[in-house]
């Protein structure tokens, strides 16, 4: 995809060359005369059919329409053709929506990539992430080679090494979220960095920006088929210096004044609105009462799935006015500290229609910075640790696959 998550379409033409060769030889001036009276006869008899068949094509033509045009056949018919005309104007196509949660390339992450190569924590993941039209992940941190550390970062300021874009390109990824609380551990110019390389590996970004109104504004993905799904980034937990303003760059701050008027703004891009969340307590595995509020206002503003992460732990899932909202996803590529942090979700959302039709939870185990989906009795105890923390969702566990399907 390109980097303003458009789809390029190359179309191929042929050019075929018919040359036509003149037959020499001189003929009798009486063999020339019969051809052309068996050309004209040929003529006349052509005519002659040609008008007879037109003649009955009208007659049936006119008993056809006759009666639908008595009925309001006519009008329906066109009613029919204009309602499929706008399905597809409309943009309600098909699309599947893949979401990981944090990737981050630092400390023993660093040590990994550096011995295994950039494509090595995505290895036993990419086929899933292959499955999607477009898959989404959170970026934890700047990719920059230059700058200083930003001062106001009161944890450990992060810095992903341009080497391991390539291997998440590959992998499938096709927009990373922005909005988080490193993203600007080197400051304004560690973000340009950023999003300069994301730029050339074809990854679309969104969540942060030159100024306040651009770190607002959605990515606007498209499938192969034309499907579109504007996606914005939000943060809750950076340092105040860190959020853009009005001319000053940085990441879009989470605000219950305007987080409504950021997805009705992306509402007017595309039929499908996904808000992605950064926000919550670092290895909690509790909703705090912040969250469910920024959450049930994005739903009311007409966003059509909430998902969420920073905890580096999963969270609960909970429906709020129809729409499924996923608290954290936990971790994707990423250096876990402890079991919890081992564990992760990723999901499968689908649209169609102009709506989310469904979404599947795939639990993932992370080792050594690599994910990969879990199986047996581990991703059973995901799921279970998933439907428990999601009081009255409805979560159908399938023993056979361990994945689990939300009714919608």
């Amino acid at each position: 995809m390109g980097p303003d998550p458009n789809v390029v379409d190359i179309g191929t033409s042929r050019i075929f060359r018919i040359t036509l060769r003149g037959v020499g030889g001189g003929t009798m001036r009486r063999t020339l005369n019969n051809i052309k009276r068996q050309q004209l006869a040929r003529r006349q008899r052509m005519f002659l059919i040609t008008g007879f068949s037109a003649v009955i094509m009208a007659v049936l033509l006119i008993f056809y329409l006759t009666p639908l045009a008595t009925k309001g056949g006519l009008a329906n018919v066109w009613q029919e053709t204009q309602a499929k005309e706008a399905s597809t104007s409309d943009g309600g196509e098909s699309l599947s929506l893949g979401f990981g949660g944090d990737v981050s390339f630092v400390l023993e992450a660093e040590d990994v990539t550096k011995t295994g190569g950039a494509d090595h924590p995505w290895g036993a993941i990419s086929g899933l992430i292959l499955d999607y039209d477009l898959s989404v992940i959170n970026l934890e941190g700047p990719i920059c080679s230059t700058g200083e550390p930003n001062q106001d970062q009161t944890s450990i300021s992060v810095k992903n090494e341009p080497s391991n874009l390539a291997g998440m390109a590959e992998a499938g990824i096709d927009a990373v979220n922005l909005a988080d609380d490193h993203v600007m551990d080197y400051g304004s110019a560690g973000l340009q960095e950023t999003q300069s390389f994301l730029k050339r590996n074809q990854i679309a970004t969104f969540g942060a920006g030159v100024n306040r109104r651009l770190a607002a504004q959605p990515a606007l993905l498209e499938s192969l088929d034309g499907a579109k799904v504007a996606i914005v980034g939000l943060c809750d937990v950076a340092p105040d210096s860190y959020y853009a303003g009005d001319s000053s760059a940085g990441v879009c701050e989470a605000d219950l004044e305007s987080v409504a008027g950021i997805i009705q703004e992306a509402r007017k891009s595309a039929p499908y609105v996904v808000a992605f969340f950064h926000w919550g307590e670092s290895g909690s595995t509790e909703v705090t009462q912040r969250q469910r509020d920024l959450a049930h206002a994005s739903a009311e503003a007409g966003a059509d799935l909430v998902v969420g992460c920073h905890p580096d732990v999963i969270q609960g899932l909970e429906i709020w006015k129809g729409v499924p909202i996923i608290y954290s996803l936990g971790n994707m590529v990423f250096y876990p500290k402890d079991e919890q942090g081992k564990k992760a979700i990723f999901a499968g959302c689908h649209f169609d229609g102009g709506s989310l039709i469904s979404l599947e939870i795939i639990p993932l185990h992370i080792e050594s910075a690599r994910p990969q989906t879990a199986s047996g009795n581990e991703a059973q105890l995901i799921l279970e640790q998933v439907a428990k923390s999601s009081p009255g969702v409805d979560l159908a566990i399938d023993p056979r696959t361990r994945i689990a399907y939300l009714n919608l």
